[in-house]
């Protein structure tokens, strides 16, 4: 277990480091890498569990789930997908840091925006090119969701197909919220619909619906998550949470009070498990982060907001409220236990930047949780049969909601590379400018496998750019830092 462990270290060090590299002035980028390799070197990762042996079948459905989700452009891509495509392709054709813009004076226009996960195939696509990036990202988010599904299984002393399946399957019960709420749409029939707007603008995504929609925020805060709640020491779950804050701000909101329920079980302990070094790079990691992203002031509008108080009780409980009830018998002692509710419960209160992004990112953390306190329950006898019988029926509604998606785009790419090549939407002549939702991601982009209709950023009209692009040149990390 020590092994996965150091990998799974090294494989969220190494984006960070490359980042360095390329946004760093080179004083800066020197340093921090050799404490990086430091902390990886002297990193005493927990010894949990024993390593399931390699299983033939686990492999296959955690390659199949990837293959559908669209990273790499080999089934149906959502919606969103025409972003992260323009994301990877300007990280590909742009020196390092990536300006679009770069005049004297007026407005600088530079990329700023989540892009650790993209990092390592950028690289990749600079030397071989755009199909070999996205076959080295499909490779890099196979390997992430790999790692994760290994430290699943240990901490659940389960079988890796058992937390692969849940991690597949996991989710509210969004099938019952589209049956007794929703007015037109999502509707049950077709068995391809997006069931998670049935609320409207509160969500909470299933796994898989953030594999499918936004995987380089959840594949990298999947696998912080899953060695945290593996770890034994603080200094190492601040590190973990730093870099769950590079690759996912939004998620590694959420995760924060966990890390201060950590930090007070720690208070009491006295601290005896710390190291300077590995706290100092956590710290580094979420300075540079901060100001990175601060350099973009898409996300300062924050809010306390109502939500209408007529769905949200019902979202709240059919999205995981009435799980966790259910779970109190076994977990109410555990106080993260009380602090998943609290948080499933308050986070639509919140308005962070213009859309709704941070309802269904800052909830990744809570619902990780939930997902492990019905597992623990379930696989160790904690309940009484009444309760498990009603836990199970509740995770099999919730299980609609992954099938739905994974139903979409296997309906999706068997209708494209079986539909005649003479009816196949062709390729555009120009990129767009703007680009809109149909509202029904079953009707998007038809004809096509690939939701690339963007090409670059650099051009781009469209209102959501400001989530991407920035002027940054009064900004502390563009005048001190970047190159």
């Amino acid at each position: 277990m020590k092994l996965t462990s150091r990998l799974s270290l090294l494989y969220l060090l190494l984006p960070f480091a490359l980042f360095a590299l390329g946004w760093l002035r080179l004083v800066i980028a020197l340093p921090i890498l050799i404490l990086l390799i430091w902390v990886f070197l002297r990193a005493q990762p927990s010894n949990i569990g024993t390593l399931k042996r390699f299983n033939v079948p686990t492999f296959a459905l955690i390659f199949f789930w990837l293959i559908l989700s669209g990273i790499g452009g080999y089934a149906f891509q959502n919606w969103d997908h025409h972003w992260r495509n323009a994301v990877l392709r300007d990280l590909i054709h742009y020196s390092f840091p990536v300006y679009y813009a770069h005049p004297e004076q007026g407005a600088i226009k530079a990329l700023v925006y989540y892009i650790g996960f993209w990092l390592p195939a950028a690289w990749v696509g600079k030397a071989f090119g755009w199909g070999a990036a996205n076959l080295a990202l499909f490779a890099w988010s196979f390997l992430g969701v790999t790692l994760t599904v290994f430290q699943i299984s240990a901490r659940l002393k389960t079988s890796t197909r058992n937390a692969a399946l849940a991690l597949i399957f996991f989710s509210g019960a969004d099938a019952l919220g589209a049956l007794l709420f929703a007015k037109e749409y999502p509707a049950l029939i077709p068995p391809i619909t997006h069931l998670e707007i049935w609320a409207g603008g509160l969500q909470y995504s299933s796994f898989t619906t953030q594999l499918f929609w936004v995987f380089n925020q959840s594949v990298p805060a999947w696998l912080c998550l899953a060695l945290i709640l593996n770890s034994a020491r603080l200094d190492e779950k601040i590190l973990l949470g730093a870099l769950c804050f590079f690759f996912a701000p939004l998620a590694a909101v959420g995760l924060l009070p966990y890390l201060l329920i950590d930090s007070a079980e720690e208070l009491r302990g006295g601290f005896k498990k710390i190291n300077a070094a590995t706290l100092l790079t956590g710290g580094l990691i979420a300075a540079i982060a901060y100001f990175y992203f601060a350099s973009n002031n898409a996300a300062q509008a924050r809010a306390f907001r109502l939500p209408n108080l007529q769905i949200f009780f019902p979202f709240f409980l059919l999205e995981g409220g009435a799980l966790w009830l259910l779970l109190a018998p076994a977990h109410w002692r555990n106080p993260r236990w009380a602090l998943t509710g609290g948080l499933l419960f308050f986070l639509p209160f919140i308005q962070l930047g213009n859309g709704q992004d941070f309802v269904m990112r800052a909830s990744i953390a809570p619902l990780f949780y939930l997902m492990t306190f019905s597992l623990e329950a379930l696989l160790q006898n904690k309940l009484a049969r009444p309760l498990k019988i009603a836990v199970y029926a509740l995770l099999l509604i919730g299980a609609l909601t992954p099938l739905y998606e994974i139903n979409r785009s296997a309906y999706r790419t068997a209708q494209y590379y079986l539909l005649d090549e003479n009816l196949r939407a062709a390729p555009r002549s120009a990129p767009a400018l703007s680009i809109e939702k149909s509202g029904a991601p079953e009707a998007e982009h038809l004809g096509a496998l690939t939701a690339d209709d963007i090409y670059s950023l650099s051009e781009l009209k469209d209102k959501l750019v400001k989530n991407f692009i920035a002027n940054p040149r009064k900004t502390f990390f563009y005048r001190w830092l970047a190159k």
